[in-house]
């Protein structure tokens, strides 16, 4: 259920990379979640982050990548998360985690994608103040980066959860709307069906009415009746048939 809501969010939300990989001066994106191209973990520790997160991709939809730079001089570093999410990720609602060893404020969390836009700001910017908090508590940069992994990855699978949830709704009350509306289709048309039902005999009704009104009163030919009188009869009958007696006896 969880993969099939995720394709139509995917198909409704998803939006090609501002920047192609191939432009993107740190090259296509790694096959792990964690890209370290200074060596700060040792490779065990770099795939033991980076296991999680590709299974919450490919299972759930939500897209974490680690970002480990020496510098970045006077980048912003919103910013330069932001490039690698561009260039990167294409998941609806995804998050890069940028650390930069001993630069104060490191790691920050940059959520970012289609779905992004439809939760309130404040909730956004207040759950990644908590989340970031929380990382540059630890002391080693290898437990800041773990527990920014999973607190990135906390923060989007309970944003797509709701996200699922919405749509679950819509598709749940759209039903329903359907449902209402063929049902009062079905009672117009067994209204329909019963007027007429009612209408034909009443119709039925009124021409034999009139037509008993219309032959009411005894069965005789009428005074003025124009044909001759035959036998000395006031009035004949038949299809203007006659007899032939003969000439009169002397």
């Amino acid at each position: 259920m969880i993969a099939w809501v995720f394709i139509i969010i995917s198909a409704v939300f998803s939006i090609p990379p501002a920047q192609a990989a191939q432009d993107f001066e740190f090259g296509p994106r790694p096959p792990l979640a964690v890209f370290d191209p200074v060596g700060l973990l040792d490779p065990a520790v770099a795939k033991a982050v980076s296991d999680p997160l590709a299974a919450a991709y490919q299972k759930e939809g939500i897209d974490v990548m680690v970002v480990l730079l020496r510098e970045i001089g006077q980048a912003p570093p919103e910013h330069v998360a932001g490039r690698f999410a561009a260039a990167w990720c294409e998941a609806p609602i995804h998050c890069v985690v940028l650390h930069i060893p001993g630069r104060e404020g490191s790691p920050w969390i940059v959520p970012a994608g289609k779905l992004i836009g439809q939760i309130d700001p404040a909730a956004v910017k207040t759950a990644v103040a908590n989340a970031q908090r929380r990382s540059a508590a630890e002391s080693t940069d290898a437990d800041k980066i773990q527990t920014s992994a999973t607190a990135a990855a906390d923060m989007l699978r309970s944003w797509m959860g709701s996200a699922i949830a919405r749509t679950t709704h819509i598709g749940i009350e759209t039903t329903k709307m359907r449902l209402e509306l063929e049902a009062e289709s079905r009672r117009w048309k067994l209204g329909v069906m019963i007027a007429a039902a009612a209408f034909v005999p009443l119709v039925a009704g009124i021409v034999l009415i009139a037509s008993l009104v219309n032959h009411r009163g005894p069965r005789r030919f009428a005074r003025n009746h124009p044909s001759p009188p035959r036998l000395g009869a006031p009035h004949c009958g038949g299809g203007h048939a006659t007899a032939d007696l003969g000439p009169p006896p002397p």
